[in-house]
């Protein structure tokens, strides 16, 4: 085979990572863990990596893509189907459309913005939740899956920009 066929294949692998990446961590956070009440608790990590990607490489990370992680997330976690497929096209729309005012802040900027997303989140989830049940949803499992997500966003951020240094600079 030639040279092109490689670096098309390269480039196109390039272009997709950030959506592979963000399913295995859709994957990686369904699998259960012997904590009670854990699937109430989990941190929104694939949430977390579609803040990063809109926020770092939105054209890696394009609205089919992020629409099919969320859809993906409610499956595999029996959340109410387009529950989490609203949440992240939701975020992934408002950090794009503000990516200018926060990129190139620097990282606490960022984090306090993804603390604003996560908050507005969660109380969007909230209050669609307690709709869809028909009842309001208790609020401290809530509270502590996003302050986990908060606590947890620096450390997944930081694996983040590794993978798009080392594969996407390129990209």
């Amino acid at each position: 085979m030639n040279n092109a066929f490689w670096h098309r294949l390269d480039r196109a692998t390039r272009h997709v990572a950030p959506f592979v990446i963000t399913v295995m961590l859709v994957v990686l956070n369904a699998i259960p863990l012997p904590v009670p009440d854990y699937r109430s608790i989990v941190p929104l990590v694939p949430l977390m990596a579609i803040y990063y990607w809109a926020l770092y490489r939105p054209d890696l990370m394009p609205i089919g893509a992020v629409f099919l992680v969320g859809v993906l997330e409610d499956v595999l976690t029996g959340a109410p189907l387009g529950l989490n497929a609203l949440l992240f096209l939701l975020v992934h729309s408002l950090v794009r459309s503000r990516r200018r005012m926060i990129a190139g802040k620097g990282f606490a900027v960022a984090w306090v913005v993804f603390m604003l997303v996560i908050l507005g989140a969660g109380i969007v989830s909230w209050l669609v939740a307690s709709l869809l049940y028909d009842a309001p949803i208790r609020m401290e499992p809530a509270v502590i899956q996003l302050t986990l997500t908060l606590v947890l966003y620096p450390c997944l951020a930081w694996l983040l920009i590794r993978v798009q240094r080392a594969f996407l600079a390129n990209a």
